[in-house]
């Protein structure tokens, strides 16, 4: 390119700042290259920095159709939008979503446009795209788990319903819960009765348990249902037909949590953090204030191929159950079990999945203290040199709503936001 070419004179102008000097050499660029993308986006940019953000859009608009990309289309509509043209803005930015990923960290701008114009699905799109091309950038799901919550209203349809797999499913399950607190017991038992109900189902309650693995021990003794489910005692069920969605998960699966990892590496679900861990799980400290529901991943309903489960949930097929079984002799305290039962489980070959759509609330979270870090090297002792790893970066990606039903809401506001997102041309969701 000649240093006394049109091109090099209107870039170096608008480089310098003199906008009226590079748009004139511009359209000397444009009049030579017609078919130069680039030629019509420096006449755009001059455009739009001496105040003409009309004409400026119309050449990006010029430049993208002659190959400029999701650049030109999203500056487009930051044009029209600088114009005073909001249709034809969100048309823009609506064609920029298309190829999102190529727009780098400007694809979370994308998606702040397109949402604030009223398209969240498209949104969403963009931000799914943005993290599709950089697994780091966890503030893209947290934008669409922010949006999926702040737009709840819309949601119409149901999470979607698990495929059914080829093991029967349980027509009986017997809850085991390991409790000392009676006002516990008796809230998680009316949780349980709600949402079970309509199939044969017993809770058993543990009241002097010496450890979960001890009590979890003498609870499965005592159960001869198809389906076992070993859980805390400050737990809900907010999903209306989560006994429905369970069976459904267990005629695929042998074991089911709520949270887990597809990767172990030390001894707590979450170690080896994203992109393994997953599971979609509320908590609400106490029972009291706000809901907080939390994302670990985008994937749903189900996600299979997990490794370690974390204990405040864990559904088992009866055969799976009593095959595996618990460590009272190693765990023989309130923690490590769970880590524990969920790996040797997977290592016997069992299938072990995370179930994303029961809406379950936890009323604590876990305390990583003294007593919590004596099992954990119980744990690696057990399982020597599988479970020494690095910790890594684990995002919950919280969200706050104030009642039960705004947390179905908003489980359900994200699942319809994440299939709009696919037709809308993102990746799928991580």
């Amino acid at each position: 390119m000649s240093v006394d070419s049109p091109a090099t004179r209107a870039q170096a102008a608008l480089q310098a700042g003199r906008h009226a000097e590079a748009l004139a050499a511009a359209r000397e660029w444009i009049a030579a290259a017609p078919a130069s993308p680039a030629a019509h986006r420096c006449a755009a940019q001059a455009s739009v920095r001496l105040g003409d953000a009309a004409r400026g859009a119309s050449a990006f608009e010029s430049a993208e159709a002659l190959g400029g990309g999701a650049e030109c289309a999203y500056n487009a509509g930051n044009a029209w939008r600088a114009a005073g043209d909001s249709a034809r803005a969100l048309a823009a930015w609506r064609r920029a979503c298309r190829d999102a990923a190529r727009l780098g960290p400007h694809a979370m701008a994308l998606g702040r446009a397109l949402a604030a114009a009223g398209d969240r699905d498209a949104a969403a799109a963009a931000w799914l795209a943005r993290f599709a091309a950089d697994p780091g950038a966890y503030d893209a799901i947290q934008a669409i788990v922010s949006s999926a919550a702040a737009d709840r209203a819309r949601a119409a349809m149901p999470m979607p319903v698990p495929d059914r797999g080829s093991h029967p499913a349980p027509r009986s399950f017997g809850f085991v819960i390991c409790s000392i607190d009676e006002a516990r017991f008796a809230a998680v038992s009316r949780s349980l009765g709600q949402r079970f109900g309509a199939i044969d189902h017993e809770i058993i309650r543990i009241p002097d348990a010496a450890s979960l693995a001890e009590g979890y021990t003498r609870g499965l003794a005592r159960t001869r249902a198809d389906a076992v489910v070993f859980c805390h005692d400050d737990i809900d069920l907010l999903a209306p037909d989560a006994a429905a969605r369970l069976a459904g998960h267990l005629t695929t699966h042998d074991v089911v949590g709520v949270a887990g990892s597809t990767r172990a590496t030390g001894p707590a679900f979450s170690w080896t953090g994203h992109p393994t861990i997953h599971g979609w799980v509320t908590h609400r400290i106490d029972g009291a204030g706000d809901f907080e529901p939390s994302f670990l991943s985008l994937a749903h309903p189900a996600v299979r191929g997990i490794e370690v489960l974390d204990g405040v949930f864990i559904a088992c097929r009866r055969d799976a159950a009593v095959a595996t079984g618990f460590d009272a002799a190693i765990f023989d305290g309130f923690h490590g079990y769970d880590i524990d039962f969920s790996l040797r489980a997977s290592l016997a070959g069992r299938s072990v999945a995370v179930a994303c759509d029961l809406a379950l609330v936890h009323h604590s979270k876990g305390r990583y203290d003294a007593a919590w870090q004596r099992y954990a090297e119980r744990l690696r002792a057990k399982f020597a040199g599988r479970l020494d790893g690095p910790v890594g970066a684990a995002h919950f990606h919280v969200v706050r709503v104030p009642t039960a039903a705004d947390v179905l809401l908003t489980h359900r506001r994200l699942a319809e936001t994440l299939a709009a997102a696919r037709v809308a041309g993102a990746a799928s969701p991580p």
